[in-house]
């Protein structure tokens, strides 16, 4: 490790160490000597047990990768990471205590413990990442990083350094390139890639050839390996969608699990108590708005309140999904199609109702029923799934979940009459990284940006 990365690791420690001990003697302090009923003698044995939470707590830090560095830094999710660490640490401590531990130690101090620990942590670290921001801005604890080889991966990655939430990123050479320098860097013509690695000081060696050039990039990858200072990555060469693919190994032969998306089975209940309940209270909250929308679908023309669809959901099994009616029903559909720009099969309310994805609030009782969920791929129809299976590589893999009625692709824009096969990536990325908090991540999103939409026709 570089002295300038062993310098922010220490800095994270000592002052992660500084606000693990605080919480924990503060909250002793308040539960002994402000709270009332609280016993002063019992605080010395709440001292005893600070080593053991400090411990604790560290271990999960780490675990939870927040010694590591990462070029792009999201302070919602090192904040998620925050709060997960400091979780599993009290779990730790608590059953530690109950079953370990001789004396009795007061429950609320513990949970008071635990609140303090979250809000100092992540104040902590917020100041402590505007700190790192600031030297970047001042060009202290750069990163450099070295390009090697040439393509459309190595582009892409170049580009992606640009983004806003990357700093302190130095580019010090390409090497092995072949035509224009990416990004303007300075082409090195050194004899062998140590020799560019002494001369450019790189923290991470990044190399990249594309597919045609497998013999060069399998040489320049040995040459990588024998680098023992510099971090060295390789860029795949797959397709966004295989992101969150499992890679393992069985008896050392390594293996790429493509289709590893499965949520387990303690995963698959509190999801699907999480839908129940909150559609449910959701159907009572805005029954009002369902009447209202209904008396204006049918006083806009003449049909249904309801439309209903064959769709296609987990498992390719078919069902029938519910729709206030946006359409007319005078025009026959003589193909499957997706509805376009100033349609004349829409109605005056559809227009609106399909604008604002009000139209989709049936589809709480498909929830409810069980065909579908919250959060999940939109489901299609089923002669759009079977042509898709076979123009699609990966389609398929969008079934291994419940549809749902908002998703990842949908509030990242990606609905209505745009790119089925971004719209893919995005849907396979949920699967394969499928967590209760990324499922509140994107109901939280479609509230601020998922409902009105300009691709929603």
């Amino acid at each position: 490790m570089k002295s300038s990365n062993r310098k922010l690791l220490a800095m994270k420690v000592v002052l992660d160490s500084l606000m693990i001990l605080l919480s924990w003697l503060l909250a002793g302090y308040l539960r002994f000597y402000v709270i009332p009923g609280g016993m002063p003698n019992d605080f010395f044995i709440f001292l005893r047990i600070s080593i053991l939470v400090l411990a604790y707590t560290l271990f999960f830090l780490s675990k939870n990768g927040l010694y590591e560095e990462d070029l792009e830094h999201s302070w919602r999710k090192e904040t998620s990471k925050l709060i997960s660490s400091s979780f599993e640490g009290f779990l730790l401590l608590v059953i530690t205590l109950y079953f370990v531990f001789p004396q009795k130690v007061s429950r609320l101090s513990i949970a008071l413990h635990f609140f303090l620990l979250v809000a100092f942590l992540v104040t902590e670290r917020t100041i402590v990442s505007s700190y790192i921001k600031s030297c970047y801005r001042k060009g202290k604890y750069s990163r450099r990083i070295l390009l090697v080889g040439f393509g459309d991966s190595l582009l892409q990655y170049e580009k992606a350094l640009h983004s806003s939430r990357v700093s302190g990123i130095k580019l010090v050479g390409q090497y092995g390139g072949q035509g224009s320098p990416i990004g303007g860097v300075k082409q090195l013509k050194t004899a062998s890639l140590r020799e560019a690695v002494q001369a450019t000081f790189p923290d991470l060696v990044v190399i990249s050839y594309p597919p045609e050039e497998y013999g060069r990039e399998k040489a320049m990858v040995a040459e990588g390996l024998d680098l023992l200072n510099e971090k060295v990555i390789m860029l795949p060469h797959l397709p966004e969608s295989h992101i969150g693919t499992n890679i393992s190994d069985f008896r050392w032969i390594p293996i790429l699990t493509l289709n590893a998306a499965e949520i387990n089975v303690f995963g698959r209940i509190a999801k699907r108590v999480f839908d129940v309940v909150s559609c449910m209270v959701g159907v009572i909250l805005i029954s009002p708005i369902l009447v209202l929308i209904a008396l204006l679908v049918k006083l806009s023309s003449p049909g249904p309140v309801i439309f209903k669809q064959q769709r296609v959901t987990k498992d390719e099994k078919i069902f029938t999904m519910y729709k206030f009616r946006s359409m007319r029903n005078d025009i026959p559909e003589d193909t499957v199609r997706w509805t376009e720009e100033n349609d004349p099969r829409v109605t005056k309310i559809g227009r609106f109702l399909r604008r604002t994805s009000l139209d989709e609030l049936p589809q709480l009782f498909n929830v409810i029923g069980g065909s579908m969920s919250l959060v999940g791929p939109r489901p299609e129809r089923p002669a759009l799934v079977e042509r898709f299976n076979k123009e699609i590589p990966g389609y398929r893999m969008r079934h291994r979940v419940k549809s749902g009625i908002t998703g990842w692709a949908q509030v990242n824009g990606w609905r209505g009459n745009t790119s089925l096969e971004r719209r893919i990536e995005f849907d396979l990325y949920y699967i394969r990284n499928w967590n209760m908090v990324f499922d509140f991540k994107i109901i939280l999103f479609t509230f601020f940006r998922g409902f009105v939409n300009e691709n929603a026709y």
